[in-house]
């Protein structure tokens, strides 16, 4: 996954000699072939794009994703014709009222709760302490919970059952990690609205993850606002929601947790992430998805595992088939 990073304010870009020519008052020019690129991420405001850059961007198939201080996406530019079939998205949308939803709903749940079962398991290796072990053993007996769930009952009582189930692995989960991280991190489990630097970093990392399963979901032909798991809402990409509960403890956890585990500390002014640690957190999150995704259903990287879990997402749909999302690492 090649993503550009383009921060600072008043920063130009435009197309030159058939590459991006960034141009910085602080940092100077440089230009970068279009071919190198599979996303730009825009972490400041000031910076402007001409629209023969947009154009040349969205018709090499590269979004352009701005994020706040946060890491949240606040608007994406994409291609107004992404690849998809008529098919793909009405098999997507008559899953909801069948059988397949709740399926659908399940596996999602189910895959985030085994790979974070996976990751305490495999952090217990480093960190010796009982209480990662115990969560982990905990968690899969949720999953196997979750497997008991009627397929027969409607989305709706699927959804509360399962939602019952997350929360309960939730604390288990953060509540082990917060065992573990170095008191001075202040990490008392996990919440969007905390201000210590561990959930602000995790915030801006899911940021940064959330526009890639985005991408893969178009990329598959798939809406990304027609969700199963999570409740519709105006507005919401609940699909991409669906979608990213697997990846969140295998690109994003596991890495933040090592991270600061081996005695990095993010630089927070205000609540906000200084931009060096921005670029930091970018950086580590590029690095797993270049890296192996291990027990995936063939050799890739863990941006290429994304992307194909995404594609066999659509088939199942259109096939009526069984669709397993990712589990190990």
């Amino acid at each position: 996954m090649r993503i550009l990073q383009i921060t600072g304010y008043g920063v130009k870009v435009r197309v030159k000699d058939g590459g991006l020519l960034i141009e910085s008052k602080d940092d100077g020019s440089r230009t970068v072939p279009i071919s190198d690129v599979d996303l730009v991420l825009v972490h400041t405001s000031g910076v402007s794009f001409t629209s023969n850059a947009i154009r040349r961007m969205v018709r090499a198939g590269i979004e352009v994703v701005f994020i706040d201080y946060r890491g949240h996406p606040v608007a994406m530019v994409y291609s107004s014709e992404p690849t998809l079939t008529v098919e793909t998205r009405r098999s997507q949308y008559a899953a909801y009222y069948d059988e397949r939803g709740v399926a659908l709903a399940l596996e999602f749940a189910m895959s985030k709760l085994h790979n974070q079962s996976l990751h305490l398991a495999r952090l217990y290796t480093r960190v010796r302490d009982k209480v990662l072990i115990e969560a982990s053993e905990r968690i899969a007996e949720l999953e196997g919970e979750l497997s008991g769930i009627e397929g027969s009952m409607g989305l709706e009582d699927a959804r509360r059952a399962i939602m019952n189930v997350e929360a309960m692995a939730a604390r288990e989960y953060w509540g082990a990690i917060s065992r573990v991280l170095p008191r001075d991190l202040g990490f008392e489990g996990r919440s969007r609205d905390r201000g210590d630097p561990v959930n602000i970093v995790l915030n801006y990392a899911y940021g940064i993850l959330y526009p890639i399963v985005w991408r893969a979901l178009l990329l598959a032909g798939l809406d990304p606002y027609a969700g199963y798991l999570h409740v519709d809402r105006s507005g919401k990409p609940v699909l991409a929601f669906d979608y990213i509960e697997c990846w969140r403890p295998v690109v994003v956890d596991s890495q933040v947790v090592q991270w600061l585990l081996s005695g990095w500390r993010p630089s927070v002014s205000g609540g906000r992430l200084e931009p060096e640690s921005r670029r930091r957190i970018v950086e580590i999150v590029k690095k797993r998805l270049d890296s192996a995704c291990h027990r995936a259903y063939r050799r890739m990287t863990c941006g290429e595992a994304i992307r194909g879990y995404a594609l066999r997402l659509a088939k199942a749909l259109r096939d009526h088939g069984r669709f397993e999302c990712y589990r190990g690492y």
